[in-house]
């Protein structure tokens, strides 16, 4: 667990130095490529750790040749499959295959951050807290850092471009194509409007609705549709969503909907994101209640924005004082919700083993 709370203290000081210093680009761009270093080692060089561990192993030890993308019993989509093909050309290592792909993730997620928060590194303190839980999950990683990267297009207006990347990232998991709607956010939305919205989905979300919906678009789907949409069924009402995080999202709303006016005038692009967060949230009311594996993947690629949602909120504090209070509190929530991302397979996650960290560690629900 240490390995974690490093993590979150290195980000939290340099967020301290990054909001009450004025560091020069050296200074920023030094203390960028060691939080880099950091994330890609660490999810880079693990093993047995991170969720799913058994299923993204075997699927590399069994893709060989082209041909075996449409054999694979694991049933991942073919961008990634190939992707694992064109790591294995070059090595066998599934660590450097796991390397290979924290570049790449961390490059996205970096170059994002860089680009749309005012502060890089409290959005990757949240950022790093709230997603930990998702280690392991390859294919939604590099398909979620495809996606925040095509935002970019969004703000040139470039929708050709836009929509390419939707595709790639379409290739490496399918949830990818709920990003689509991003491309109509660019735009102010009456919070009148945002309310009733909110207030309409919470409370349809409280009927079964949402379930004989998605049950009913399973079934229509084909075979596996049905048994997929069965079994996420089961798992929403057995791993039901806290009431914590309920009204942790209703604060979070509250804030960002206080300062919209403010921020936007800063911000541009803030609607944006907003907007994206906010249509997070209707999902989360809709399907918490009944179908909690559809909060958990579908609105990962809105929750992403609450990073860069937070960090913009310290643009409204006054003087040096108030940001640290602010990012004191901050790093206490994140240390819970850290604790909260990875607590439904926590075994999966504490010890932190990697290939020189805790080698000799053994998982009960591994080995």
């Amino acid at each position: 667990m240490e390995i974690y709370i490093f993590t979150l203290v290195v980000f939290m000081l340099f967020s301290y130095l990054e909001m009450t210093l004025d560091l020069t680009k050296v200074q920023h761009r030094s203390m960028s490529i060691f939080a880099f270093i950091i994330l890609v080692f660490q999810v880079g060089f693990r093993w047995q750790t991170g969720t799913d561990w058994v299923p993204y192993l075997e699927h590399f030890d069994e893709m060989v040749k082209l041909s075996d993308i449409n054999t694979t019993l694991t049933g991942f989509e073919k961008g990634y499959s190939v992707f694992v093909l064109i790591v294995k050309f070059f090595s066998q290592s599934y660590t450097v295959f796991l390397v290979v792909h924290a570049l790449i993730f961390y490059y996205f997620i970096f170059s994002v951050f860089k680009n749309l928060s005012p502060y890089l590194f409290v959005s990757l303190l949240v950022f790093y807290a709230t997603t930990l839980g998702f280690m392991g999950s390859n294919r939604q990683l590099i398909s979620l850092g495809i996606c925040l990267y095509s935002l970019k297009f969004v703000l040139d207006e470039k929708p050709f471009k836009f929509f390419a990347l939707i595709g790639i990232a379409y290739l490496f998991h399918t949830t990818s194509i709920l990003f689509c709607v991003y491309y109509f956010f660019y735009r102010d939305i009456k919070k009148s409007i945002v309310l009733l919205i909110l207030i309409g989905s919470f409370i349809l979300g409280k009927t079964s609705i949402p379930t004989h919906i998605f049950s009913f678009a399973g079934e229509h789907i084909g075979a596996m549709g049905s048994v997929k949409s069965e079994e996420y069924i089961e798992q929403g009402v057995k791993n039901k969503l806290t009431f914590i995080g309920l009204i942790r999202r209703i604060i979070y709303m509250t804030i960002f909907m206080m300062n919209y006016k403010v921020l936007t005038a800063k911000l541009p692009y803030y609607k944006l994101i907003f907007n994206g967060y906010f249509f997070g949230l209707v999902i989360y009311f809709l399907f918490s209640d009944t179908l909690s594996i559809m909060v958990n993947r579908g609105s990962l690629y809105f929750n992403a924005m609450e990073p860069i949602l937070l960090a913009s909120q310290f643009l409204v504090l006054k003087n040096n004082r108030e940001r640290l209070f602010f990012l004191q509190f901050m790093f206490v929530l994140m240390v819970f919700l850290l604790f909260q991302s990875i607590s439904g397979y926590d075994d999966l996650f504490i010890p932190y083993k990697g290939i020189y960290i805790n080698t000799e560690f053994h998982r009960f629900r591994l080995d």
